[in-house]
């Protein structure tokens, strides 16, 4: 490999800029530097990344970021170009183009509707680490900065709780987040990570250092309390197991902090009462005075949101909903009413305790999995259900059911007659509270007047 020249390295750079707009010509010129700049010293028979299946120049980094730096402008100001550029570096295969085309996916405006499809499919094609964080990082750095909102939404979607493999992914892209000085919403995100942390499945052992070691670096106190807080109330024994194993990479005052909460517990036997002990039944013992329990944090992530028959995850409701409980799950629906109750059955699984909120056919669809499998809801909140005999007459022969519930309903609901909605849900819940209001079949103004911690019973 030639020592790196910088006035060569940009003049190359700025001519393979020039062939933007001609994605063959690009290719062929950026193949020549590659070649150019091999670092023939380190491949390797396969060429081959370690711990990787892709090829490799074995590039310097100072050639991509040059590259890059070129780059950049143009992508930004042609976003159609770029992302077409983008799937033919992708499309060659190696760890450099793979990179690029990274890179070219951050400098696209979030509002691109292709451009989470590419993150999604890419991050669970890609096996090779370097190219995953970048995908998770640089790809997703305007959306982060631009739009946090729809950011955290997709973050969400990789932290559901019956999505366990994404959850790497999820961590990853938070960590650029929480380590942005100006990013000013943490109590969001540690709402957001903190069933993660309980849970500590040892595969993510990396993962969760880097994101407790940011946590801690951007704002030390809540990471302290927050930690406190798991391992003292967690009943799940391998969160400790998990914390006690990655604390020696916690910074000093961390470890210090958290040191009498990871000693492991010595096992205590109770001591036999001796025979001859005699215990005066009589005796007025002098009680203790009671402590009070304190009330547990209702945890988000039972928390999901059913949508319309037209709508999504990124509708209103569902994103003003996932504002006021960050970590609760709006997946989207598709298909007819059958597949949606089975796509609803894999999401909630054999897990009980479930807050259920159901929006028009949303609502039926709460009303039926609550009324099939009552054990596993904690709280059924409807919003203008789609109670109707016709078209959906066959799947309203349900037995009654006691959990308690909650319906919102307009009066000046067009879609939903009122009546018949609430003539169904009286038939169907024993505990059931109804509130009219004066308001369409969308619920927008009720929407916010009403008091949703309250109804949802988070104090609970």
């Amino acid at each position: 490999m030639p020592a790196i020249d910088l006035t060569r390295l940009r003049k190359q750079s700025a001519r393979l800029a020039d062939f933007f707009f001609l994605p063959d010509e690009f290719m062929k010129h950026l193949r020549e530097i590659l070649e150019f700049y091999v670092n023939y010293t380190l491949r390797t028979v396969e060429n081959v990344a370690p711990g990787s299946n892709l090829k490799t120049y074995r590039t310097p980094p100072a050639v991509l970021t040059q590259i890059q730096n070129e780059l950049r402008a143009k992508a930004e100001a042609n976003p159609h170009f770029a992302l077409e550029l983008a799937d033919l570096l992708w499309d060659e295969g190696a760890l450099e183009t793979r990179l690029l085309a990274a890179y070219l996916l951050g400098r696209i405006p979030p509002q691109e509707e292709r451009l989470l499809p590419r993150i999604t499919a890419w991050t669970q094609q890609i096996r090779d680490p370097e190219v995953r964080v970048a995908l998770l990082t640089t790809s997703l750095v305007r959306m982060r900065k631009e739009t946090p909102d729809q950011f955290l939404i997709l973050v969400r979607e990789y932290l559901h709780p019956e999505r366990t493999r994404t959850w790497s992914n999820g961590i990853q892209a938070l960590i650029p987040m929480i380590a942005d000085s100006d990013f000013e919403n943490l109590p969001a995100i540690f709402d957001l990570v903190e069933p993660i942390i309980e849970e500590a499945p040892s595969t993510l052992q990396y993962d969760l250092t880097d994101l407790i070691v940011t946590l801690y670096r951007a704002s030390t106190s809540e990471t302290i309390f927050m930690l406190k807080h798991i391992l003292s109330t967690t009943e799940n024994p391998m969160t400790a197991v998990t914390m006690r194993r990655i604390s020696p990479d916690f910074p000093p005052p961390l470890q210090k902090e958290l040191r009498d909460l990871l000693r492991p517990q010595p096992l205590t036997r109770p001591q036999p009462v001796e025979a001859d002990d005699f215990v005066d039944e009589t005796e007025v013992q002098e009680s203790k005075p009671v402590r009070k329990a304190r009330k547990k944090k209702m945890d988000n992530s039972r928390i999901i949101y059913l949508h319309g028959s037209d709508s999504n995850s990124q509708s209103g409701k569902a994103r003003q909903f996932a504002e006021k409980f960050p970590g609760m799950v709006t997946p989207d629906f598709t298909g007819e009413f059958d597949e949606r109750m089975a796509q609803l059955k894999k999401i909630v699984g054999r897990k009980k305790n479930w807050t259920i909120i159901g929006s028009s056919l949303g609502g039926l669809m709460g009303t039926v999995f609550t009324c099939t499998k009552p054990t596993q809801v904690r709280k059924l909140i409807l919003l203008a259900p789609a109670l109707l005999k016709d078209p959906f007459g066959s799947y309203l022969n349900l037995e009654p059911v006691s959990v308690s519930t909650t319906v919102i309903h307009g009066t000046a609901d067009d879609i939903v007659p009122l009546d018949e909605a609430r003539t169904y849900a009286e038939k169907f819940f024993t505990n059931m509270k109804y509130i009219v209001v004066n308001d369409g079949h969308r619920l927008q103004e009720a929407f916010k007047e009403l008091n949703w911690e309250e109804i949802l019973g988070t104090d609970d």
